[in-house]
């Protein structure tokens, strides 16, 4: 887990980590909003704010819904946040996100030295039943458009997955010749040598010291990136009824007894 502000102690971006007692329910949420400096901090204050009081809605379509509206009331000069909601069930063993406009997650399968972007398109990703989604714009960075829906993607991780969230300062990153990382270069940046074996909470700082070997320049933006892995710990075959519903409903899980380990 890596965040450093542009300016002063505080910035755009922002992000909680929560797990429940039991160890079944983990939570990660990560936003950047537009721009920096105190006026952009006040915002981001208020939006965390808004995900504290919000942080147990189990449907995340919803949570996403809810902090666009509050986004869109408290934000009075046009600004807008992107956002990644990721939702670890034990249980089932899926990871479940939503994303709002912000860069894509980024998956490393164990046994693999590739990333790739977490998508609707990764393999083995699976969509909320387009039933439940309400017809209209879909997706939208918060305090773009209040009527905006948001579709959730569940994924099956197994020891030793890791998945990757950031802020756009990283893709956005350029070297000395203008060229910029982009995802796909962070891809590839992650998969390097370097990088591949590294232990979780190493690989931030690994990879800073890359960028700059490499001639990257730190963008003049926020810059926060975490790291969750799978660690494979059995877990008791046990559920939450209200969550375990829901996501039966929603996306048809079983029970798997697995839990990951944040960084």
């Amino acid at each position: 887990m890596r965040s450093s502000p542009v300016e002063g102690e505080n910035g755009g971006d922002l992000y909680l980590i929560s797990s429940c007692s039991s160890g079944w329910i983990s939570r990660v949420l990560l936003a950047d909003v537009s721009g920096h400096g105190p006026t952009v901090s006040g915002l981001s204050s208020k939006l965390r704010k808004a995900m504290h009081k919000s942080i147990n809605t189990v449907d995340q379509s919803k949570l996403a819904r809810t902090l666009n509206s509050a986004f869109d009331e408290f934000s009075s000069d046009g600004r807008f946040a992107t956002a990644i909601l990721m939702t670890y069930y034990a249980p089932s063993g899926h990871l479940v996100l939503v994303n709002a406009g912000h860069p894509p997650p980024l998956i490393k399968r164990a046994g693999s030295l590739a990333w790739q972007t977490l998508t609707k398109e990764t393999p083995g990703a699976m969509t909320q039943s387009t039933r439940e989604l309400r017809v209209g714009l879909m997706n939208l960075p918060l305090g773009v458009i209040n009527n905006t829906d948001y579709e959730q993607i569940a994924i099956k991780l197994h020891a030793g997955d890791r998945v990757c969230a950031y802020t756009d300062a990283y893709s956005e990153t350029k070297n000395e010749l203008g060229h910029m990382l982009g995802i796909g270069g962070l891809c590839e940046m992650l998969g390097s040598g370097a990088m591949i074996d590294a232990p979780i909470d190493s690989l931030s700082e690994r990879l800073e010291r890359i960028l700059a070997e490499q001639g990257y320049q730190r963008a003049n933006d926020d810059h926060t990136m975490m790291f969750i892995e799978h660690n494979g710990q059995e877990r008791p075959k046990l559920s939450i009824p209200i969550v375990g519903n829901w996501l039966k409903n929603n996306f048809g899980l079983g029970h798997t007894d697995t839990v990951p380990t944040l960084s």
